[in-house]
């Protein structure tokens, strides 16, 4: 009786766990949904735009992002600054190559471009807030909008356009869209790492989404806000740019919003596990540097995970004992608990798959974002792909959650840098 009682207590906490997550996206989907039927629209003249673009060795999808970026249809002026590490940088060449063929060929729809390397190492903060703050030391006098774009981003035509639009609204600082994934081949056929990355990228959206937390690899700010709310001396020790971004904007009176229509589709499938785990720790580090709310974050990652283990063995120890009653009561418990988690990531596909706007095109793929999206929920194969990985995500999660609330430094692009309250230095990288 003991043991069945303890299936049931823990069998209860499954079911309370799951209700929390069920609110959480029920809530993400609704603020989805009224974002979409509230877009905003761009203002008449469009304001001057300037994007920048900080590098650091070279992505594969540089070129790609570069004509992505020259291809923008949008209706007023814009300009294009690229910071490089260096001059000695990879990117610098590649980026000076591609930026001249566009512009020859008369595929570049940018006023001005500019390639600058980076001035001088930070004593404080990593190389792209340092990158950052001296970009916005020589943004063109007419600038008004300021985009930030990662290398790994082919955005599509109208991406500046919409980034523009949604800064437009009353009262709105920033706004950015969230990285949705997909593996290459379609649907979740990708590999374990690449499945394990879609799993935890879509709980990691919809607490973003819900707390707050901005994107940097597609996000805009107005240019009139840098300096008054203090965000570019928060630069100064940041690991990143975006975490930080929302409690300098409400210095001044402004919020951040996330943007659903700007959701990216990234179908890379190359990672490995061991790399993954460094990769979410280190998006969860920056939570906890920079976001009030980490301790949620953190509860999130290792409740789920304390819960979870607890299940298993107190399950191994029911059935040594010869409980097969209590054991089969939680394991049942276990099972329907992770099969609702699969019903939850299938929804969160479709709420994103609503946001999947191809703005234009522009994502290298003859079938729409949205209809790839859309398959994601469709077919038992998916729910048995989830189903199959999703423990693993659940451990790699926790893993990563741990590491990220003990690391005392971090690596980012061959670079370490010391953790400490609020910020961090270089410890170690590359000479110039």
């Amino acid at each position: 009786m003991i043991g069945l009682g303890i299936s049931q207590g823990l069998g209860g906490a499954l079911l309370a766990t799951f209700l929390v997550q069920l609110g959480l996206t029920q809530r993400f989907a609704a603020v989805v949904r009224r974002r979409l039927q509230q877009r905003p629209v761009l203002a008449t003249p469009a304001p001057a735009a300037e994007v920048v673009l900080c590098l650091r060795g070279v992505d594969s999808s540089l070129p790609a992002a570069l004509a992505a970026l020259g291809g923008q249809w949008y209706p007023g002026p814009w300009r294009l600054l690229v910071v490089v590490d260096s001059l000695e940088d990879p990117s610098w060449p590649v980026a000076e190559q591609v930026l001249s063929q566009l512009e020859a060929s008369g595929q570049a729809s940018w006023q001005g471009v500019r390639l600058i390397p980076l001035a001088a190492r930070p004593e404080s903060g990593s190389l792209k807030s340092a990158s950052l703050r001296q970009a916005f030391g020589v943004l063109h006098p007419s600038t008004e909008l300021v985009a930030l774009v990662d290398a790994d981003a082919v955005v599509a035509p109208g991406w500046l356009a919409a980034l523009a639009a949604g800064c437009g609204q009353v009262g709105v600082g920033a706004v950015s869209g969230n990285r949705w994934y997909e593996p290459a081949q379609g649907g979740f056929q990708g590999s374990g790492p690449g499945m394990v990355r879609v799993i935890w990228n879509g709980g990691a959206l919809v607490l973003m989404t819900l707390l707050g937390i901005p994107w940097g690899g597609s996000l805009a700010v107005r240019r009139e806000l840098i300096e008054p709310s203090g965000w570019r001396q928060v630069l100064a020790t940041s690991l990143c740019e975006d975490t930080a971004l929302p409690k300098p904007l409400a210095k001044v009176g402004y919020s951040y919003q996330f943007r659903p229509e700007l959701i990216a589709l990234d179908r890379d499938d190359s990672i490995r596990l061991r790399p993954l785990v460094r990769w979410i720790a280190r998006q969860l580090v920056t939570a906890r540097l920079h976001h009030r709310a980490w301790p949620l974050v953190a509860l999130h990652g290792l409740g789920s995970l304390a819960l979870l283990l607890a299940c298993l063995v107190v399950v191994a120890t029911l059935v040594l004992q010869g409980q097969p009653l209590a054991a089969g009561v939680l394991g049942a418990s276990l099972v329907l608990y992770e099969l609702g988690c699969v019903a939850l990531l299938l929804w969160i596909g479709r709420v994103a798959a609503s946001g999947l706007e191809p703005l234009g095109g522009g994502f290298g793929s003859n079938e729409s974002p949205k209809g790839l999206a859309r398959r994601v929920a469709k077919g038992f194969e998916d729910v048995w792909r989830l189903l199959r990985w999703l423990p693993l995500a659940q451990l790699v999660y926790g893993m990563a959650t741990v590491r990220a609330a003990l690391a005392w430094r971090v690596e980012w692009r061959g670079v370490i840098y010391r953790l400490r309250h609020g910020g961090v230095a270089m410890v170690s990288g590359p000479s110039r």
